[in-house]
């Protein structure tokens, strides 16, 4: 049988359990913005605006939507567009490390060799 005070206990237990539950969503979007966030500077930092332009615009979009629906308190959705932005951020620092590396070898190599391009060999006997 149950007695008054096993049954505050269990109210007590369940409170606190409530109170826990509603803190997640709050701490957890948070920790996901800033993840993000880290993640689109790095992203700024390789240069990504210039090199990786569609990438960078994306995932910047994506973040600024994620605090907009934390302002409004729609934590599940505004955890989804953080990770997004993270992913697309992931994105254009790929991007934009193969476009320098490009540029690098560009530079090392020589781009297009300058002078008087050579003709194509004719395939008729008129031709030169």
């Amino acid at each position: 049988m149950t007695t008054p005070r096993h049954n505050r206990m269990l109210l007590l237990a369940l409170a606190v359990a409530v109170v826990g539950l509603i803190g997640c969503g709050p701490v957890t979007t948070a920790t996901t913005i800033s993840d993000a966030s880290r993640e689109l500077n790095e992203a700024k930092a390789v240069d990504a605006e210039k090199n990786a332009p569609y990438e960078y615009t994306k995932a910047a979009a994506f973040l600024h939507k994620s605090k907009e629906l934390e302002g409004h308190g729609l934590y599940e959705q505004s955890s989804t567009f953080a990770r997004r932005s993270r992913m697309m951020s992931e994105k254009a620092i790929d991007v934009a490390r193969e476009a320098q590396e490009r540029q690098k070898r560009k530079q090392l190599f020589g781009g297009k060799r300058k002078g008087k391009k050579k003709k194509a060999p004719g395939f008729t006997p008129s031709s030169g």
